[in-house]
């Protein structure tokens, strides 16, 4: 939601950032107070994540790797300066002509690795991409969700604290009472502290609930970049498919973070068999002598071989083999690990809600009328000051339960269906 500043706020700046030789607008936070709804925070903080943006980066440069992962090697250039006779039958001179047949020459050669090596390294680069890719989408689950329960944290957070406002009134409304039971001798004197004492301990409770405001609206603003967040609209409502949760289960980022290793490993093996395959070099030169002795072009080609593959190539095979084999169960391992935890995750979600239902249509009305009938009878003069007291803070305490329950559930839904959704708008 965009905020447009009055003539007399004072203007944002916004601040830019080199990374990587490439200027990155990182927006600044907002001066003022900002409503923002749950699903506008989470489309903020997407937009000004700049783990998002070193992610993208990240894709960027893998690409440009990969232009030239298979590519020929660049030529080489030699010059020779000197070529001079040292020994023999013409004896060392610094003279030109007398010491045999001086020479400059100039060449050029070009290796030509296999075209499987050159294959292997291409596989290699697309898996890095894909990998990158994953990494993006794996940054941007991350932001989602963490500013989705930063921004559920926030709205409970507010509401308990009105829950402890609302109690102050209730203990208000009993303490201009005080006056009237002391006269008619309906409370004992000493019970006129009581109204005192409890409202000091509701003060530290406000002053801890006041402080997990301000913790909530830091932890959001650190995601949407708004200084002073505040909760627009109702939490958010979700129902969680097992069967749903499970087929989208593979396409979790972490799980193609952890393929696209594995390709990477597989192309790790293809280029270590590829050590087998024979490269060769081509090369050419010029080379200029007196001129009663001419000048020479000579063209040839370098071959390596190998010929010693049981203590090289073969080594080499067998360690990326198995290094490819770890990779691929380090994937499998993932995936169990991942659908124990949405099955554990599950389960304890159906706990969070029955505890939820049980205080909303058990626990609370319970409570209400205890408080209401408590509060009849201390007009009735059937009970002390203290008793009515203690029964508005127990009303109070039965809400607050109700309302940590509540956020218990709908945070952990939240949290499971950011984390394991990803058919997610």
């Amino acid at each position: 939601m965009a905020h447009k500043p009055n003539q007399g706020e004072p203007r944002i700046k916004v601040v830019n950032i080199s990374l990587a030789a490439l200027a990155l607008s990182l927006p600044a936070f907002s001066l003022h107070a900002q409503p923002v709804s749950f699903a506008e925070a989470i489309d903020l903080a997407v937009e000004k994540a700049p783990g998002i943006q070193a992610r993208g980066l990240q894709i960027e440069a893998a690409q440009s790797e990969a232009i030239a992962a298979d590519q020929l090697p660049d030529p080489k250039l030699s010059v020779d300066l000197l070529d001079t006779r040292i020994a023999g039958p013409f004896e060392f001179s610094p003279r030109p002509g007398r010491n045999g047949f001086p020479r400059q020459r100039i060449g050029i050669s070009q290796d030509v690795p296999s075209i499987a090596k050159r294959r292997a390294r291409a596989q290699q680069a697309s898996a890095d991409i894909v990998a990158a890719e994953a990494g993006e989408k794996d940054e941007i689950q991350n932001v989602r969700l963490y500013s989705a329960l930063a921004w559920v944290d926030l709205y409970y957070a507010h509401r308990r604290l009105n829950i402890l406002k609302i109690l102050q009134d209730s203990l208000d409304d009993l303490t201009n009472t005080v006056a009237s039971r002391l006269e008619s001798g309906y409370s004992r004197p000493a019970q006129a502290f009581d109204p005192e004492r409890l409202t000091a301990e509701l003060a530290d409770r406000r002053a801890r609930r006041e402080a997990d405001v301000e913790i909530a609206k830091a932890s959001l603003s650190r995601w949407i970049r708004i200084e002073s967040p505040e909760i627009a609209g109702k939490a958010p409502e979700f129902e969680l498919d097992r069967e749903a949760l499970l087929t989208s289960l593979e396409l979790l980022p972490l799980l193609q973070i952890r393929e696209a290793r594995v390709k990477r490993a597989e192309a790790d093996v293809d280029l270590a068999r590829a050590g087998k395959n024979i490269d060769y070099s081509i090369n050419a030169s010029y080379a200029h002598r007196r001129p009663e002795y001419g000048e020479y072009v000579s063209v040839g080609v370098t071959i390596n071989l190998p010929i010693f593959a049981k203590k090289r190539q073969n080594p080499r095979i067998a360690a990326s083999m198995l290094k490819s084999e770890a990779e691929r169960l380090r994937l499998e391992d993932l995936r169990r690990q991942l659908i124990a935890e949405l099955q554990s995750d599950l389960a304890s979600n159906r706990a969070y809600k029955e505890n939820w239902l049980r205080s909303q249509n058990t626990l609370l009305p319970l409570a209400k009328k205890q408080a209401e009938m408590d509060r009849i009878s201390y007009a009735a003069g059937r009970i002390d000051l203290g008793t009515a007291l203690n029964a508005a803070v127990v009303f109070a305490e039965a809400e607050i339960d109700l309302l940590d329950r509540e956020r218990t559930f709908v945070r952990d839904t939240v949290r499971i269906k950011f984390t394991y959704d990803r058919n997610l708008p």
